[in-house]
């Protein structure tokens, strides 16, 4: 039976038994949700096997046995951030967006604008000479967009010079804020802490 449709980007990509794998993925209408995919029995030339950070557009059925998760019936690459692993501190922050995403994607006001930013910031992590900054944007737009007055508060509460370099990594392209990479561990242990403390979103 037709279950819908996901479309969004791989966030996890989990082996369940011999034959399955669990998909975790971030859709625009749905937020976080999950789907079971079937490994081909052979190796096929036509299966293209969904990776972390893919771009993917499935087909979902429910099972006729009651399993709780809708199953993929057929999926389509869409597009794939995939060489965001050859940096590896892109990965890393990368990796870290996927860690809170995971932990904050489901329940939210407006997922669809939470892909977006999650999509824009794949593509900055892949050409960003200053991941971290781009680490730095998404904590603080999607605090912001989800209604927390990151700006009100955070921002203006921090050291003079601190929110000078926020401002200078927070409001101007990625690779134009190099001036503040000198603090950005900071501003990110800073932006981490408030989140934790002052909303209901969790961060690594």
């Amino acid at each position: 039976m037709n279950h819908g449709e996901l479309s969004g980007i791989v966030l996890g990509v989990d082996p369940s038994g011999e034959r399955f794998h669990r998909l975790r993925i971030f859709d625009g209408n749905l937020g976080l949700t999950s789907a079971m995919l079937r490994l081909p029995a052979r190796s096929s030339k036509s299966f293209v096997r969904p990776d972390l950070f893919d771009d993917l557009e499935c087909s979902l059925s429910v099972s006729r046995s009651g399993a709780s998760l809708p199953f993929v019936s057929e999926h389509r690459l869409l597009g794939t951030f995939r060489e965001i692993a050859k940096n590896p501190m892109a990965f890393l922050a990368a990796s870290e967006v996927a860690r809170f995403y995971l932990s904050n994607g489901s329940h939210l006001l407006d997922p669809k604008g939470r892909l977006s930013l999650l999509r824009s910031a794949l593509d900055s992590f892949r050409r960003a000479t200053s991941p971290k900054v781009v680490l730095l944007k998404v904590y603080f737009c999607f605090a912001r967009d989800e209604g927390h007055p990151i700006r009100e508060s955070w921002l203006a509460d921090l050291p003079a010079d601190l929110a000078r370099q926020s401002r200078q990594c927070l409001f101007h392209p990625v690779d134009g804020a190099g001036s503040c990479s000198a603090r950005i561990d900071e501003l990110l242990d800073e932006i981490r802490k408030w989140i934790n403390m002052h909303t209901e979103l969790r961060a690594a």
